[in-house]
């Protein structure tokens, strides 16, 4: 005679295959998600966020997966243990990432519309300030931000900033040197990016 197998043990296996299958599906979901936020196709300024916080979720799910195909027990308890350790060190290196970044100050913006135009003051490797410009459009989480001129460190601050027409920005420096750049409507990207080896070059 065929074995049974009894009711409660049957039910317990189709609760784990559809938590199994619905996590599966979150997995492919929130990697996809994450490797969007990576490409930053739509040059998000928070998209480092929305990467850190989708790989940290991902982590979670794949240990709730896991967790669930295993075995309870020693396994299981391996599992989770592991998911932890791994979710804590990306936790840990996005921490100090972010404490590696330095903060950048807004010496001058010019608006047009929705966009900006914005001048930042940073600080390189040495004590000389580094200036650079950015296009800005939107607000709140999804603020898209692109790179438009980045100044060598010494350099002066550009002289001028301006939107030339829809589509079209340009940056001048205090050596007489022009920079145009054509921008992209939906994705807010910038042809060519600027970054001059000196302040004395072109």
């Amino acid at each position: 005679m065929p074995r049974l197998i009894p009711a409660p043990a049957r039910m317990r296996g189709v609760t784990r295959l559809r938590a199994a299958i619905a996590l599966i599906g979150l997995v492919v979901v929130v990697a996809v998600l994450a490797g969007l936020a990576l490409l930053d196709p739509f040059h998000l300024r928070h998209a480092r966020w929305f990467t850190a916080g989708l790989v940290g979720l991902l982590l979670v799910l794949l240990t709730a997966l896991l967790a669930v195909v295993a075995r309870r027990g020693l396994l299981r308890a391996m599992v989770v243990l592991v998911g932890v350790v791994a979710l804590l060190g990306w936790g840990a290196f996005v921490y100090g990432a972010s404490r590696l970044t330095g903060t950048n100050t807004e010496v001058l913006r010019v608006a047009d519309g929705g966009r900006s135009l914005v001048v930042l003051q940073g600080t390189g490797s040495t004590v000389e300030p580094v200036y650079a410009v950015v296009l800005r459009a939107g607000g709140g989480p999804f603020e898209q931000e692109t790179l438009v001129y980045q100044g060598a460190e010494g350099s002066p601050p550009p002289s001028l900033t301006r939107f030339v027409d829809a589509h079209t920005v340009s940056v001048e420096t205090l050596g007489g040197c022009r920079y145009r750049s054509t921008v992209e409507d939906v994705t807010l990207a910038v042809d060519p990016v600027f970054r001059p080896l000196t302040g004395r070059s072109c």
